[in-house]
């Protein structure tokens, strides 16, 4: 049975179209997978954060906002007494 539990360690990563060389050799060049896990997950936070804010300031300077503007249209059509 010992045997048996060395043969099925030997079998991973045997597919080397799927799984490449070695666990260590499928490291990325650059960029955010080659970097420590916590300094590319607060780096990938950071940029989402930042793609996220300029994404919604865009969108409010090319097309405003269209439910402020329905409730300030309202309010010019029906004044309050």
């Amino acid at each position: 049975q010992n045997q048996h539990c060395r043969n099925m360690m030997r079998m991973v990563n045997k597919n080397k179209a799927l799984y490449g060389p070695g666990p260590l050799a499928r490291r990325p060049a650059g960029g955010i997978g080659a970097m420590p896990p916590l300094r590319g997950l607060v780096t990938c936070a950071v940029q989402g954060g930042v793609v996220s804010l300029l994404g919604g300031f865009a969108y409010l300077v090319l097309v405003g906002n269209p439910g402020m503007k329905k409730i300030d249209d309202y309010y010019k059509a029906n004044p309050t007494r």
